[in-house]
């Protein structure tokens, strides 16, 4: 034997002796490491179970000191809420207030209220209102206004417990200073009637003092949220003899023995712990009550952490080890493995299986792909940027194509499939991509757009027959999905510079917009000259508006069906359909807002710009026009026949006139009635002053418009009566915090 070969055996021979020490040195550091891991994890289990019995005395304790924070949080707010209307009670405004009949002090009221309105903007006061509460006039000043204690009591603020009687009670009593249980309050006005959550109610007087009085109400919900942070299966309550604050809706039923509690400490009685504390400048005392399924609960949860974790460390510990073991062994066996392959004439390492390689190759051979995505984007685009200095294979003056597809997903596709339409856009440009890639080899396929792909095929002149068919194949693969979606393809002629890319791709966007009305796929290979269309006339423009705002559908129907057969018969795009239907429909909308006819009689169908998105065919066109244009007409009828008294009729009109001239001397002149007598009435009537209600319509039908319609900002400003964009954006912004433009992103419907 060659003296060189048995060398090169022996050696061989040595590296294989290494290798199966380095296969046995693996599984030694792996099983070293896990009898480390598992030594640590039993010092771990072994040192939970020695605290794990000190944990529940833990727990209580972190109950009382919880319920410790709770009591100096609510005895700091009661004693601010304290001194704060002492200051309120003693102050100059209301020393003039209590003397005399307090509207003969009209400065004095109003400065009052607007005194309040800048306290209750304090959030941190946790405050819903005070009122000025004069026990003989009836008479009470509050947030809003002036009114009669009747009115506040039986409609604004709306409590059983807490009625007119209530506080006339309660003022005979020496208390300076009194808090009652908390309960949930209403508004009940002739608009409507709603929540206004629990609130619980204070008393500040003078102590002798029996016919004037502040009455606060206090967020109680708000309080106990911010102040108290809950124990699982926990209840909390405020005490003296009364339950002051709960979490339940019925309360807590305490103990008998407990009520009696004072102090500082914890009981268990039954299933439960009722932890106390009774506050000695209160004098209140705070319960909280933790059943004892609460604390096991907890422990089940601590349990079931610990658990997690351990498991958590073993698995990690396990992976590192893995890890780490495998980087001592992994590159000595790789070239073990080269060595052997070499000798015994196997694959060299250039053809290599490690799987990471493969990863790394597809990963630049994907980052290629996108780079020329994104060289191609800019020329098309027209962007100016390091983008446009790449080099693409158009530049080499190679013979190319574009073939661009729009896709339009129907109605029927989105409402089958939930999140459908990007799943399936990416779906269609990977078949696109496949169908090409497959014949071309260096074609290259990406969304352009939103809903449209295109494709830059590399052809020769003498391939272009055999591609022909190849493009009718997959035209009859996407008309298979005619159900779900329209398709319009656009292939351009065969191009043999690169000068010409950027002129046959804006040649294509054309040519897409030469889509005539029907389903399915449609080809467009040449450009035809648009139909100069004058549809409607002046006059048939005319007749329309005058029938839309009269609601006749026996007039409009008719007539639209016939200016659609004109446009059918004047040859029209799709698109020109789309144009003249969306116009017909903004003019409704416009004429319904105009007399305050809500959209809503089409809400059971959806928006109908939705509607008007899936008419694809002149029949299609035909039957949402049907549907559409006798509903409107039906509500402006319907409008039309309602009628109202003062109060209705003053509704009636700044809804049916929002845009014009609302003011109270306009009005009233109507009425034949004086300005201040409609505005007292207006305000007697519906608790809401006449100039509120006029802004809070126009901001109303506002976003009604900007959330429903496609009506330009400034057109909606000029509707409900401002003459400037400017002046809108700026009361919409004061009105809803956010600017028109910003409104319709956040709620558009279409």
């Amino acid at each position: 034997m060659h003296p060189g070969r048995n060398d090169t055996m022996k050696w061989i021979t040595r590296i294989r002796t290494r290798n199966q020490n380095q296969v046995s040195l693996f599984y030694t550091l792996l099983i070293s490491f896990i009898s480390i891991i598992v030594l640590l994890l039993s010092i771990h289990a072994w040192s939970y179970s020695f605290f794990r019995n000190r944990i529940k005395d833990e727990i209580i304790l972190n109950s009382a000191m919880n319920l410790n924070t709770t009591v100096a949080n609510y005895e700091k707010h009661i004693r601010l809420i304290r001194s704060y209307m002492v200051g309120y009670l003693f102050g100059t405004d209301t020393e003039i207030l209590k003397n005399g009949n307090p509207l003969s002090h009209y400065d004095t009221v109003v400065k009052a209220q607007y005194e309040l309105q800048h306290s209750l903007n304090n959030s941190l006061l946790y405050l819903e209102n005070i009122i000025y509460y004069y026990k003989d006039s009836g008479f009470v000043i509050e947030k809003d206004g002036t009114r009669d204690a009747a009115t506040m009591f039986g409609k604004f603020y709306v409590q059983p417990a807490y009625g007119v009687n209530f506080w006339n009670q309660e003022l005979e009593g020496t208390d300076s200073f009194k808090i009652y249980p908390s309960a949930p309050f209403t508004s009940e006005t002739a608009f409507e009637r709603k929540s206004l959550g629990t609130l619980m109610p204070i008393l500040v007087k003078g102590s002798f003092e029996h016919n004037f009085a502040f009455i606060v109400l206090m967020k109680s919900r708000a309080l106990y949220e911010s102040f108290h942070q809950p124990q699982p299966e926990s209840q909390f309550m405020i005490w003296d003899g009364r339950q002051l604050v709960f979490t339940s809706e019925s309360g807590i039923e305490l103990p008998p023995g407990l009520m009696a509690k004072k102090g500082d400490g914890y009981e268990r009685i039954g299933g439960a712990y009722y932890f106390y504390k009774t506050s000695a400048e209160t004098g209140l005392t705070y319960i909280e009550s933790v059943s004892d399924k609460g604390l096991a609960k907890q422990l089940r949860h601590l349990n079931a952490i610990m658990a997690v974790l351990l498991f958590l460390s073993l698995l990690i510990s396990l992976a590192v080890s893995t890890f780490i073991a495998k980087r001592f062994h992994n590159p000595l066996a790789s070239l073990l493995r080269s060595i052997e392959n070499y000798g015994v004439g196997l694959p060299l390492l250039g053809k290599s299986r490690i799987k990471e390689f493969n990863v790394l190759h597809n990963d630049l051979h994907s980052k290629n792909s996108l780079l020329q995505q994104f060289a191609y984007m800019t020329r098309l685009k027209n962007i100016h940027g390091k983008g446009a200095q790449l080099l693409t294979s158009v530049d080499a003056n190679r013979p190319f194509k574009l073939i661009l597809f729009q896709i339009d997903f129907k109605a029927q596709l989105l409402a089958e499939f939930a999140n459908v339409h990007h799943r399936a856009f990416n779906t269609y440009r990977e078949l696109i991509d496949l169908h090409f890639a497959k014949l071309h080899s260096e074609s290259l396929t990406f969304q352009i757009e939103k809903d449209q792909i295109l494709s830059i095929l590399f052809i020769e002149k003498e391939d272009e027959d055999r591609h022909a068919a190849d493009f009718d194949a997959l035209v009859h693969t996407l008309a298979t999905d005619s159900v779900f979606c329209n398709f319009t393809i656009v292939p351009s002629p065969i191009h043999a510079h690169s000068s010409d890319f950027v002129e046959a791709y804006q040649n294509a966007l054309e040519l897409i917009r030469q889509r005539k009305l029907g389903e399915g796929v449609q080809v467009i290979t040449e450009w035809e000259p648009q139909p100069a269309l004058m549809i409607p006339t002046p006059s048939e423009e005319g007749e329309l508006v005058a029938n839309l705002q009269a609601g006749s559908d026996s007039v409009t129907l008719p007539l639209v069906d016939r200016l659609l057969d004109q446009l059918a018969k004047a040859g029209a795009l799709a698109w020109q359909f789309q144009d003249f239907a969306q116009d017909v429909v903004n003019k409704t909308i416009k004429m319904m807002y105009a007399q305050n006819i809500s959209i809503q009689a089409f809400s059971d169908k959806g928006s109908p710009y939705d509607h008007l998105k899936a008419c694809y065919t002149l029949e299609q066109y035909k039957d949402f026009f049907h549907w559409f244009l006798k509903r409107s007409g039906e509500a402006i009828q319907d409008k039309k026949s309602e009628t109202d008294v003062m109060t209705k009729f003053v509704m009636e009109y700044v809804e049916s006139n929002f845009g014009e001239d609302l003011s109270l001397d306009a009005i009233s002149a109507k009425l034949g009635i004086t300005g201040p007598y409609l505005s007292t009435y207006f305000k007697e009537k519906t608790g809401t002053n006449f100039s509120d209600y006029i802004f809070t319509v126009r901001m109303n039908k506002a976003m009604d418009m900007l959330r429903d319609t496609d009506l330009k900002i400034q057109e909606i400003a000029s509707l409900i009566g401002y003459y400037t964009a400017a002046s809108f954006n700026r009361v919409f912004k004061k009105h809803t915090g956010i600017t028109p433009s910003e409104f319709r992103r956040l709620n558009s419907r279409h």
